[in-house]
């Protein structure tokens, strides 16, 4: 692990924290990093080194039978390693007059914000698991109240303006978290 994700793993030993797990901003991350998050690792890393007040996953759900059917199995899988699953479903967002283009999208961005704004009186520290610059106002608000805010998320894929904040890249500690399919569940 590197310095930088040893210090802030050290100055949030025992503190009470929350976690936030954007998984749309993540699945595409996941696929261009070539490797995917055992979400039962990376909450088992979180409790040796947090105290974990809860684990919240915000999971968007396809509106195909056979995919809404797969993610039913990945949710399952989460729910049992200890995170409250949070779904909606996906959106088409169609990308030419013609409808003729589209891309599926499912943002959690305001649910999450209103989550952890809501949990404060409950944690010392939002670790949120996200890449996205729109949660640079979350840090905002949660500074404001004497809180902190924790990214987790790859460094490919990261935002500028998440360098400058707390952070921990899934990268330094891919060996304790990494999903391996000899391990499937």
């Amino acid at each position: 692990m590197n310095f930088k994700a040893n210090k802030i793993l050290d100055e949030y030993k025992g503190k009470c924290v929350g976690i936030f797990v954007d998984e749309a901003n993540l699945f595409y991350s996941q696929k261009s990093a070539g490797w995917r998050i055992d979400w039962g690792k990376f909450l088992i890393f979180c409790q040796k080194h947090f105290n974990v007040k809860f684990a919240k996953y915000y999971l968007g759900m396809p509106l195909e039978k056979a995919a809404y059917d797969k993610n039913v199995l990945i949710k399952d899988r989460i729910e049992k390693s200890g995170f409250e699953i949070i779904e909606k479903l996906l959106k088409k967002i169609y990308l030419d007059s013609a409808k003729s283009k589209f891309k599926y999208k499912c943002n959690f961005d305001v649910e999450i914000t209103c989550a952890a704004i809501r949990s404060l009186d409950k944690i010392d520290a939002v670790l949120l698991v996200s890449s996205d610059s729109d949660f640079i106002g979350l840090k905002k608000d949660v500074i404001l109240n004497g809180k902190r805010l924790i990214f987790a998320c790859f460094e490919r894929n990261v935002a500028w303006e998440i360098h400058k904040s707390h952070h921990i890249f899934f990268e330094d500690i891919r060996s304790e978290i990494e999903y391996l399919k000899l391990e499937s569940k």
